[in-house]
């Protein structure tokens, strides 16, 4: 085939071109190498290097150890300039490759980068120079190379096989292999993904839509571990919250969870769902509070949190199954929980409150709602609402391990009830808390408790050696420990509300127990059918009984037992007993000065003994315990005046049995 004079012009230009401006653009850049690098570093903010730069007659470029800062570095960045390109007589790369790079990026709570902030710089600073308008970038191939990410300091990523696609909007990031680690606390989180995607915004380096898939890995909490399997994580739209899904494995039994992280950048604020159905616990068990046991319990519903402003919001709805409270201060074995749990907690600069917060388990179903204030004295409400329910089904609700002593008793009838607690010790000493209970309904009793029958209390004991009837009992002495120990026992229906009170307000101020509020219809169930174990309980199945005790035994016959069963010193027990080994004497010869002596050995029956034994007599701490019984006994009208100021001014003799021995 002849070719005519006009395509031998062609093809000699054509080779022309494709040789010659590679070469002169190569032999350009050479020259300006040290001016290019300083051109980039000042529009970026960032040391550049670039080693040399080297040119093919193919229409190829490389650049040879670059780095930009600690951001980015690269053995080499290949650029394949289009034949058309040339032709047009522009110098426009439409594939570039990038061997071994090293990107490391340090990604703040919002999303941005300081790799983002280096290449908004970048492009602000080559904007209008008119270079390359109009052209068409196909694909930015990597190799080799790795992309790691530090994440808000509690996270970091690794990605293999990177790929970048330029599409209308920006670039598509595409990896293979992608590890994720996160910790908060002594919390980790280990996830590998089989491959990941992200599409990149060039004009603002902000990222879209995000999203990895084929992931498994673990969360481990202490010496605990959680396996996941089944992990996908991403952002389906530009701006949109972050979510992940993933399996819990349960013994083979995949558990579904799910995550929801959104984060505001105009507004500071972070907000964080999780939802999970028959969730395991046991691998969190390191974390949770001392008492509470998770080993083997499930949970479903939903856990979210939120941040904003320097408020922390909690919100929880769901259920906890088979999970266990044990704790010294709640029961001697453990209490199995099953229950459902919804309400908010918030918690601010200057007061925590609770919303709404229902908790059912059982036919048992409580509300609460209050505030803590966090600063200056002591201020807070709890206000508590217990639903109507049958009095049978509320008893069959409490844990049996709760129960006790009333497991047995038979009920009818339904209550219900609510009361608001208020505290504040910026109040006058004595008015710092208050209580307005309110109850519905009643409860009736069918049948006693067989363990704790307090009707047994109308006549057992009566005929025992050393027991002494109310009437041999002179006022001055049955007076001297209602004062000492319950001053409205003959006005009160077991329970003395103002003296709880005043018990809590005094403990709060000394931040101590410094002080109990029981009274002696509580004390002679207690020292009658229950330990002496400061337990929840044992105080509700003192309530229980307190409120049977008042309804069987009329007043007389509680003091008269509960002055028979008192512990007045190490094995001394009753008020006959007691007269005879202190004083050596009967309960209707005590004086006022030796009734007092012997009310006040009722809150500290051994420490007291002890201490009186070592001093051979009344020691100082024992008679200011004495003289604050005295006056008690001046204010309700047991003694006078006169009788008052003789007792208070009186010796107590000790009989010598009492004096010697060991306690």
């Amino acid at each position: 085939m002849l070719v005519s004079r006009r395509d031998r012009y062609v093809l000699a230009a054509t080779a022309l071109v494709a040789v010659g401006v590679p070469v002169g653009a190569a032999a350009w850049v050479a020259n300006r190498t040290e001016a290019l690098a300083a051109h980039l570093g000042a529009a970026g903010g960032v040391p550049v290097r670039i080693g040399r730069v080297d040119a093919s007659l193919t229409g190829s470029i490389r650049l040879s150890e670059v780095a930009l800062g600690d951001v980015f570095a690269a053995e080499a960045i290949s650029a394949s300039v289009a034949l058309p390109t040339l032709l047009d007589g522009e110098l426009r790369a439409d594939e570039i490759e990038v061997a071994s790079p090293r990107v490391a990026l340090e990604i703040d709570a919002h999303g941005d980068s300081d790799a983002a902030r280096l290449a908004r710089r970048l492009i602000k600073g080559g904007r209008g120079t008119g270079h390359g308008a109009g052209g068409k970038l196909r694909r930015i191939v990597v190799s080799s190379g790795a992309l790691s990410a530090r994440i808000a300091g509690v996270g970091e990523l690794a990605a293999r096989d990177v790929e970048l696609v330029p599409d209308a909007g920006g670039v598509r990031i595409l990896t293979g292999a992608l590890e994720a680690r996160g910790s908060a606390g002594a919390v980790t989180i280990d996830v590998g993904f089989a491959r990941s995607s992200a599409e990149l915004s060039l004009s603002t380096m902000t990222f879209g839509r995000l999203l990895a898939v084929g992931g498994a890995g673990t969360i481990t909490a202490r010496d605990r571990t959680i396996d996941l399997r089944e992990v996908a994580a991403g952002r389906l739209t530009a701006g949109g919250p972050l979510e992940a899904q993933a399996a819990v494995d349960d013994q083979g039994i995949a558990r579904p969870v799910s995550l929801e992280l959104a984060l505001s950048r105009t507004s500071s604020e972070v907000s964080l769902a999780l939802h999970g159905e028959h969730v395991p616990l046991a691998g969190l068990a390191a974390l949770a509070p001392s008492g509470i046991v998770i080993d083997g319990a499930r949970a479903s519903g939903t856990l979210a949190l939120r941040s904003r402003a320097g408020t922390h919001e909690l919100r929880v709805d769901g259920t906890i199954e088979r999970a266990a409270i044990h704790h010294r201060a709640v029961a001697t074995a453990p209490v199995p929980v099953d229950a459902t749990l919804r309400g908010t907690l918030a918690v601010a600069p200057d007061v925590v409150t609770l919303t709404d917060v229902a908790v059912d388990t059982g036919a048992i179903r409580l509300h609460f709602g209050g505030w803590l204030r966090r600063s200056g004295p002591l201020a807070a409400q709890l206000d508590a609402r217990l639903e109507t329910a049958p009095c049978a089904d509320l008893l069959a609700s409490v844990p049996a391990e709760v129960r006790g002593s009333l497991d047995g008793m038979v009920l009818q009838g339904s209550i219900g009830g609510s009361a608001r607690l208020a505290l504040d010790l910026a109040a006058p000493e004595g008015q710092a808390a208050t209580l307005a209970p309110s109850l519905l309904g009643g409860c009736e009793v069918l049948a006693e408790a067989p363990a704790a029958d307090v009707g047994s209390l109308t006549s057992v004991g009566t005929e025992a050696e050393g027991y002494v009837v109310l009437k041999d009992i002179p006022d001055r002495v049955r007076g001297a420990f209602v004062s000492a120990e319950d001053g409205r026992f003959w006005d009160h229906r077991g329970f003395d509300t103002d003296q709880i009170l005043r018990s809590l307000e005094i403990d709060l101020r000394e931040r101590r127990l410094a002080r109990g509020g029981s009274t002696i219809s509580q004390q002679l169930v207690k020292n009658a059918f229950l330990t002496h174990r400061r337990t929840l309980d044992r105080k509700l199945q003192e309530a229980v009984l307190t409120w049977r005790l008042e309804a069987k035994l009329s007043k007389r016959q509680i003091l008269e037992r509960y002055l028979n069963i008192v512990e007045l010193g190490p094995r001394i027990v009753g008020i006959g007993a007691a007269a005879r080994h202190w004083f050596d004497t009967t309960p209707r010869e005590l004086t006022n000065r030796q009734a007092a002596f012997l009310a006040a050995m009722t809150s500290e029956p051994t420490t007291m003994s002890r201490r009186v034994r070592k001093h051979g007599g009344l020691d100082p701490d024992s008679a200011e315990r004495v003289a604050t019984i005295l006056r008690a006994m001046k204010r309700d009208g047991v003694i006078d005046a006169d009788e008052y100021e003789a007792a208070k001014n009186a010796g107590l003799m000790f009989a010598r049995t009492a004096l010697g021995g060991e306690l």
